[in-house]
């Protein structure tokens, strides 16, 4: 069930744009990345992969090296933004710049926020979190969400409005642009006659299986994985918004896994947040028997695929195993814990 203990630990996944500044070096670090979690390319997505990975040890009772911590810290602009990866934390952080893709965005700040949240850097994650609150956007229908990179004229999404609506009620803040994200939330969740699902951004013509199920765990999910609760049946479309979303993701769940609908291939990250979101709400028991297992038979492919460890893939497999009493030691043919943990760059 939903408790204090797990709501003080609560912090994510996310206006003009500003020149960003420099970041604090990790005491003792061997070399730039030491510290960091993972043998993938962090380029893209570092900041995330190792806020997640930070996530999954803390779901399950895995204090994380510090010098992990070090480095996620290290990534901090001066204004409390993260980029996805900053390969020199003595260059300062441009701007959020959607057209070049590049700047601080807020799917990484808001994981980092969680992630700093719930191993005590609270200064840090509040910085973090405070950024999102000033990281408005409107959008066509009136509402105001969050963009992906927060600038002048930028569109909101609603993954990244679910993570920094889960960020700023998670620290408590007291502003109005919480309520008015929620509003965008709400708003992007469709009508049972249309699914129930989610849409990414208001103009969108149909659903979209990421939105939805980062809109549902933006609202609904805490974040580190709370322990395995008791689950009710698969939720029915209609009563509200929230749950014609719960219902949707339970039918998007038959085989086990999310599709990246309306993309191509597998969603493995959002079929676990998908269960954390479910037993976080106490509904869906067999969707999410049905994900686990799925979860566990791909364990190998996604977290360590071509011989690769993916910190990221790695913690949401632990907040899954924690979500559902599931052993992370014995997952899926893999300790979650010791592959991750061995992987740390030195």
């Amino acid at each position: 069930m939903k408790n204090s203990m797990y709501k003080t630990v609560i912090s994510v996944a996310l206006s003009a744009a500003v020149v960003l500044g420099l970041g604090t070096s990790p005491a003792n670090a061997a070399g730039p990345d030491a510290g960091l979690y993972g043998s993938t390319d962090p380029t893209y997505t570092g900041v995330q992969d190792q806020s997640l990975a930070i996530l999954g040890l803390v779901s399950v009772g895995v204090e994380p090296s510090a010098s992990a911590i070090n480095w996620l810290v290290s990534q901090q602009c001066l204004d409390g933004s993260f980029q996805p990866y900053r390969i020199s934390i003595r260059t300062a952080c441009g701007p959020s710049d959607p057209i070049n893709y590049s700047g601080p965005d807020s799917n990484s700040t808001a994981l980092a926020a969680l992630a700093l949240n719930s191993v005590g850097k609270l200064s840090q994650a509040k910085k973090a979190v405070n950024w999102l609150t000033q990281a408005g956007a409107k959008a066509p229908n009136g509402t105001t969400g969050i963009a992906y990179y927060p600038s002048v004229g930028a569109l909101p999404d609603t993954n990244s409005s679910a993570l920094a609506y889960a960020a700023m009620t998670g620290l408590g803040v007291d502003s109005a642009i919480v309520n008015q994200v929620r509003t965008y939330l709400l708003a992007a969740i469709t009508p049972c006659a249309q699914s129930g699902g989610a849409k990414y951004q208001g103009t969108d013509s149909g659903v979209n299986n990421s939105a939805s199920a980062q809109a549902l765990f933006g609202l609904e999910a805490l974040t580190p994985a709370e322990p395995a609760n008791k689950l009710a049946a698969n939720p029915k479309c209609g009563k509200n918004k929230v749950t014609n979303l719960a219902s949707y993701l339970s039918g998007q769940l038959k085989t086990g896994l999310l599709s990246s609908f309306p993309y191509d291939g597998t969603d493995f990250g959002n079929t676990a947040a998908t269960v954390v979101s479910f037993n976080t709400m106490e509904i869906g028991k067999s969707s999410v028997s049905k994900a686990i297992a799925a979860l566990k038979q791909n364990t190998k492919s996604w977290a360590l695929k071509d011989g690769k460890v993916n910190a990221g893939a790695l913690g949401w497999l632990l907040m899954s195993a924690q979500a559902t009493d599931s052993n992370p030691k014995k997952f899926g043919g893999v300790n979650l814990v010791s592959t991750l943990t061995s992987s740390i760059k030195k």
